[in-house]
């Protein structure tokens, strides 16, 4: 869902073209910028060529928030040679989506000029939404990208059942995915929905903590930490239906559900959240502007022992 585009720093010279493709990238437009190399702004700074007024707005307004959209490299740097060297080198070892740069000396065919993209080129061209296999691998791979770049994760689905393999085995997935670059995230927590209907009740807390504890606690890093919410829906509020991955960056809609289907051929709708969408998501399961009622919370303690 989210691809990682080597920027030339260079391209700042061509403000209008630079700003143009900035404005394009952050993960509710699944573009992202690769941190190559690890000190990109230092870069821009050196080969920036443009006078002083302009060069000022640039380092003020367009780079200030451009962290927000730029994603670690863990790629090799070659000071001794040029960037653009460096990332075609480097796509070879760790392929990057493509290479923005605003030439293309060796007719390299992942490299976009920068004056040129628009959305008809296929290396720019990121759809917003896919269709994907009900598989664990398959559905926590859309989240990867932005779980491992982010530190506050809240997983969303109404039906969760720790005592369903279909249920921990994604979020077994998703929560490795969480804890590749941080061992224990700010925020990692599950919002399911507390039932009480003729078909379905949920069990009271402490069978419920129980049942967490029990399937649970393997899944996480000896002495991480997953927070468990349980909504109640509001009088003549919305339930508890979208399934989602949210972050303080963006968030991903799963059409139906974060389980996976126990049998073959069953597919699911994948999207990535517009930014509006995804504030209005993100402050209902917040404590402070919830749009539902909390019924308890529970914290799962890790066991799993680290290789």
């Amino acid at each position: 869902m989210h691809h990682e585009y080597a920027l030339n720093p260079e391209c700042v010279n061509d403000f209008k073209t630079f700003k143009n493709l900035i404005d394009q990238c952050g993960f509710q437009h699944g573009r992202l910028i690769s941190g190559f190399p690890s000190d990109w702004i230092k870069k821009v700074a050196e080969v920036c060529k443009l006078p002083p007024v302009k060069r000022k707005t640039i380092f003020e307004k367009t780079l200030r928030n451009i962290k927000k959209i730029m994603v670690s490299s863990a790629r090799e740097y070659n000071r001794g040679t040029d960037w653009l060297r460096n990332a075609e080198q480097q796509h070879e070892i760790k392929p990057f989506h493509a290479i923005i740069s605003l030439e293309n000396p060796r007719n390299h065919e992942k490299i976009i000029i920068a004056e040129e993209i628009d959305s008809t080129n296929d290396l720019w061209h990121v759809p917003r939404e896919k269709i994907v296999p009900r598989k664990a691998q398959d559905l926590a791979l859309c989240a990867k990208k932005l779980l491992n770049e982010s530190r506050d994760i809240l997983l969303v689905d109404r039906n969760f059942n720790p005592e369903l393999p279909r249920f921990v085995n994604t979020l077994n997935i998703l929560i490795n995915y969480a804890l590749e670059k941080h061992h224990q995230p700010r925020r990692l927590e599950l919002h399911v929905e507390y039932k009480e209907s003729k078909k379905e009740i949920s069990p009271p807390k402490e069978m419920w903590a129980e049942r967490c504890h029990g399937n649970l606690s393997g899944c996480l890093p000896e002495n991480a930490q997953l927070m468990i919410f349980r909504w109640r829906r509001k009088d003549d509020g919305d339930k508890l239906h979208p399934r989602y991955v949210l972050t303080e960056h963006g968030g991903i809609r799963f059409e139906y559900g974060l389980d996976e289907w126990e049998g073959e051929g069953q597919t699911t709708d994948v999207s990535l959240l517009g930014q509006s969408v995804y504030e209005q998501r993100w402050r209902e399961y917040q404590q402070e502007t919830a749009a539902f009622d909390l019924v308890d919370e529970i914290v799962i303690t890790g066991i799993k022992e680290s290789l």
